[in-house]
């Protein structure tokens, strides 16, 4: 069971990664939300061009005479844009399109301008890159995070503004178009199909998406809370149907699941779908999750990843990064949600084996601060740091916590009406953690989510006993070196744990010095003294020759 776990948290590592850079915040940004986008799309998927317009709706925040979107110079040229039937003037450099107001608007004032523009990709669907992947004639879907929706759309292209959003995509009319939301009509002519969705919960630009292709469709019903109703909508390729029918017989089970562990589906008055794509693409696009075809087996294999791109829509799609610093309360969650779901299925041996899964990577392989420490350098925000120790770290949490107020943390953050629908921060998780526990938890996140060394992710623990004669009893003595202690000094609740003969005595310590040594009386000499035997905490130990 640990190579295939080891074999799925590889495949998982490399779908997240999926960009080699993250698009740098600008100045400007600041100066206006986009509260809706109005986007068309058309496709022509033979020669791999597409065609449209956006009409945004912001809200200003500032005093501005200008309004600034991203926009790729590399796969658009933007045609024209109207305020109120009139051309405006715009640059469009450095994949920037600064447009030229006819007044300054002030804080308070709203804006509606539509952009039209037309555009090509030369993306091949791998994971550094993003945009439209046109992976043939008949099949085509795009991928966005972190920062590749300005490369087939001018956005407000930052995690940190969500909107909400119509897209209408026209096609051959014998293909089918899914995105985000609900389907409100579809419109046929001269040979071709325009597909209109709509979404009412607020979005950020990479979570945005469509999937195009000669779909088999067919859905299931989950009902959630008070017995609420919807749709979940699978889109397979023909040849595939068979083998994803058996691929997503479990899908509803895992919905229930995450239901009762993180509340109810955060997206319940539209959908769930998955859309078959080609290339190295699988996505958590929100309310429609892209699945690339090798994920599709005919035996489960990678019903882990389906359970990850679900949880994403609680943890990424709902409660979203304020800025790709945060990407661990995405990642880390969604991939900790896989263990809680082995857990729910086959038992806490097997979410045990997960987890120790991820803490047998080498040494130095999760090194950095699961804080990205730049916004712009994607393996600083997308490493493996992120999502697998990440998934540590709230697994170390629960374990000191205890499982009562552990989970009562995340239902809490999940349920916080000052959270919910908004983006979000580490310290956001910090106070909620804090305020249901009761504890100071500071010192937790700064030693395992803020510090950062180059070399090191973990504490490296020598151990040495002794045993001597008391006046009643035997007197354990066990000694702990932080190996690592010149570079990071942790606090550690470690439990000891003693076996005699006849039994097993554990004793809790808190090791918190380069050296420390820990006194017990026992009435029998142990045979073995073994530390944190059940991986409550993230280390390497060893006893000392």
């Amino acid at each position: 069971m640990t190579n295939k776990i080891s074999i799925i948290i590889l495949s998982l590592f490399l779908i997240l990664c999926n960009a080699s850079v993250i698009g740098q915040i600008d100045s400007f940004l600041i100066n206006y939300n986009v509260t809706h986008y109005n986007l068309s799309i058309g496709l022509d998927l033979a020669k791999k061009s597409f065609y449209g317009n956006v009409e945004i709706t912001a809200d200003f925040l500032q005093p501005t005479n200008e309004f600034t979107l991203h926009a790729s110079n590399v796969t658009l040229t933007i045609d024209s844009i109207l305020f109120s039937e009139n051309k405006l003037v715009f640059q469009h450099n450095s994949d920037l399109l600064t447009i030229q107001l006819a007044s300054i608007l002030h804080p308070s004032s709203s804006i509606k301008l539509k952009i039209f523009y037309h555009g090509i990709s030369d993306f091949t669907g791998n994971y550094d890159g993003g945009g439209i992947y046109f992976a043939s004639p008949d099949r085509a879907a795009t991928i966005s995070e972190p920062s590749f929706a300005r490369n087939w759309w001018p956005c407000k292209d930052v995690p940190s503004d969500k909107a909400t959003a119509t897209i209408s995509i026209t096609v051959p009319d014998s293909l089918t178009a899914v995105s985000n939301g609900l389907l409100k009509n579809i419109e046929r002519h001269d040979g071709k199909a325009t597909f209109h969705w709509s979404t009412e919960y607020p979005m950020s630009t990479y979570l945005l998406s469509f999937a195009v292709a000669r779909y088999n469709e067919s859905s299931e019903e989950y009902t959630g809370s008070g017995g609420k109703t919807m749709k979940i909508y699978y889109y397979v390729f023909p040849e595939d149907t068979g083998k994803a029918k058996i691929d997503f017989q479990n899908i509803a089970k895992i919905m229930e699941y995450f239901r009762q562990t993180f509340g109810e589906y955060p997206f319940v008055n539209e959908k769930l779908g998955f859309a078959e794509i080609e290339g190295d693409m699988t996505m958590e696009n929100q309310t429609i999750c892209s699945i690339q075809k090798n994920f599709f087996t005919g035996d489960r294999q990678y019903e882990l990843t389906f359970a990850h791109e679900i949880a994403h829509h609680w943890f990424g799609n709902m409660l979203t990064p304020q800025d790709w610093h945060h990407t661990w309360l995405n990642e880390g969650f969604a991939t900790y949600a896989e263990a809680l779901y082995l857990e729910h299925r086959r038992g806490p041996e097997v979410y045990q084996q997960y987890i120790n899964s991820m803490m047998a990577m080498d040494n130095g392989t999760y090194a950095g601060s699961v804080i990205g420490k730049s916004d712009t350098a994607f393996w600083d925000s997308f490493s493996p740091a992120q999502s697998y120790k990440g998934a540590i770290v709230l697994h170390m949490l629960r374990r000191m916590l205890g499982d009562s107020t552990f989970f009562s943390c995340l239902s809490n953050y999940v349920t916080s009406p000052n959270l919910r629908y908004r983006n979000v921060t580490t310290e956001d998780f910090i106070d909620v953690c804090e305020k249901i526990s009761g504890q100071n938890l500071r010192w937790f996140f700064n030693q395992w989510v803020y510090a950062s060394a180059d070399s090191v992710d973990r504490p490296v623990l020598e151990y040495e006993w002794s045993s001597s004669e008391g006046t009643s009893q035997k007197e354990i003595t066990v000694s702990i070196e932080q190996k690592t202690a010149g570079k990071i000094l942790y606090r550690l609740p470690l439990t000891v744990s003693l076996t005699t003969m006849n039994s097993i005595i554990n004793f809790n310590v808190i090791d918190s010095v380069a050296v420390q040594s820990f006194k017990f009386p026992v009435n029998n000499q142990p045979d073995t003294v073994e530390i944190d035997k059940e991986n409550r905490i993230f280390k390497i130990i060893q006893k000392k020759k």
